[in-house]
């Protein structure tokens, strides 16, 4: 199909246009940063202290939260070490979205096991057989209690605390207003994370983006982000562009029909 050089060109600065306008406005790279910070609890069971240590930065349209964590003592294995690994991610990165309302970027969480404590940002002990599971004493049998098929999703408990979470549960590490809440995973059921435990990261990239307007939102599954609709100048310019298309092509009909006269 022959296209004439106005209708190129329109097309031309159509594309440009629209490309530039699906653009506009993302976030673009933040560079990581580490976030480093005690903790205490203090409440009717007994005082607990600990460390929140992670890295956090914004990559190709990311929030991604990364935590390196050396096991040490006894080997978990490498089913055992996956098992924890799928359990912290799957959770914790399936849970909610930054949106600004016209993009969404996913909140990606990312656990690395060690061979060194060098750059580790916890410590891990690991013992054979069962036991109760704290933040730096696991076990790899039946956990707290708990069924072997747990295991997953105990880490990603304490992975929360890894991350500066207290405990939501009666006898644990509550927060100074002791709250507690069995539906979360930080909490007697062993849910899904609330939005509440996003908050430092949530304001971390509110400050660092820019953008005060992001809020958490449920996640999408998806992992881009939404183009806006094209913007009346957009749909404006395509119309031209047809137009003059239209009428190119009339223009070049008319010629033909014409043309046996002139060499008859």
């Amino acid at each position: 199909m022959l296209y004439s050089r106005s209708f190129k060109h329109c097309l031309i600065g159509f594309l440009f246009l629209f490309s530039t306008a699906s653009n506009a406005g993302l976030i673009t790279n933040i560079a990581t940063e580490t976030v480093s910070y005690s903790i205490l609890s203090q409440n009717p069971w007994g005082n607990f202290t600990w460390t929140a240590s992670y890295d956090i930065g914004f990559v190709d349209q990311d929030l991604l939260i990364d935590v390196d964590v050396f096991l040490t003592d006894d080997d978990p294995g490498s089913a055992l070490r996956d098992i924890w690994e799928e359990g912290i991610e799957s959770i914790w990165s399936n849970a909610f979205d930054l949106s600004d309302g016209t993009y969404f970027y996913d909140t990606v969480f990312n656990v690395d096991w060690l061979s060194t404590n060098a750059g580790a940002d916890h410590t891990v002990y690991v013992t054979e057989g069962d036991g109760n599971v704290n933040l730096t004493h696991w076990y790899t049998g039946s956990p707290s209690g708990y069924s072997y098929n747990r295991q997953g999703v105990i880490a990603a408990h304490e992975f929360g605390h890894m991350i500066g979470l207290f405990d939501e549960y009666s006898g644990g590490a509550l927060n100074p207003e002791e709250l507690i809440r069995n539906n979360s995973i930080m909490g007697r059921n062993l849910s899904l994370p609330r939005t509440d435990h996003f908050d430092d990261f949530l304001e971390w990239a509110q400050i660092n983006s820019g953008v005060a307007s992001l809020a958490l939102v449920a996640d999408s599954g998806v992992d881009n982000y939404f183009v806006p609709e094209p913007s009346s100048l957009v749909i404006l310019l395509l119309s031209i562009c047809m137009a003059l298309s239209i009428k190119t092509k009339s223009r070049r009909n008319g010629i033909e029909v014409r043309s046996p006269t002139l060499f008859a």
